[in-house]
């Protein structure tokens, strides 16, 4: 138990997490910025 933290998850879980979560954070990210950029050709706003 001592090698867990707060979370409950070891060191080396936790890594495997951030990597996962990285992963998915950036692919919505380029979602997100792949539909605006077709909203604003579209209708662009100024």
């Amino acid at each position: 138990m001592a090698d867990k933290s707060l979370s409950g998850l070891t060191e080396a879980e936790a890594k495997e997490f951030h990597a996962q979560f990285t992963t998915t954070f950036q692919a919505f990210m380029a979602i997100c910025v792949l539909a605006h950029i077709l909203v604003w050709v579209w209708k662009p706003w100024y």
